[in-house]
């Protein structure tokens, strides 16, 4: 199985996590998502990695807004009063699939607080890197 490199481009900016943000911003297709706060000094720091793939974004961000979907808006407005999420814009995959590979990598990267468990993975390549792009 190959090392995968995949080129991805996150959205342009990161979005207040509320329920009148979902509808204008999180994307209606599968995708990887994350939940981040910032620190003191406005470092990011992602607390969770979420991945897509039979609904899409915006369902995913919905369902844990409304308790359906662990880390729930409680356990995240927990942690911070402040949190917002990003996406991956687009991204090189050949199928919905990858976007597993994608999420495992950004798991590994940032060891984000509220995923425990296997990262992740569509089982299609050894190894995987992801640089962001523009």
């Amino acid at each position: 199985m190959p090392v995968r490199k995949f080129r991805v481009a996150m959205s342009e900016r990161c979005f207040r996590f509320k329920p009148d943000a979902l509808p204008s911003h999180a994307p209606h297709k599968p995708g990887v998502y994350e939940f981040v706060t910032f620190d003191a000094q406005k470092n990011p720091q992602v607390l969770f990695v979420g991945v897509a793939l039979k609904g899409s974004v915006y369902e995913a961000l919905a369902a844990h807004m409304d308790g359906k979907a662990a880390p729930t808006a409680a356990d995240l407005f927990g942690v911070s009063a402040d949190i917002y999420f990003d996406y991956v814009a687009s991204a090189d995959i050949t199928d919905v699939e990858e976007l597993k590979d994608i999420a495992g990598a950004f798991i590994a990267k940032n060891k984000p607080r509220f995923n425990a468990g296997p990262a992740p993975s569509s089982g299609k390549h050894e190894s995987v890197e992801v640089e962001e792009v523009g």
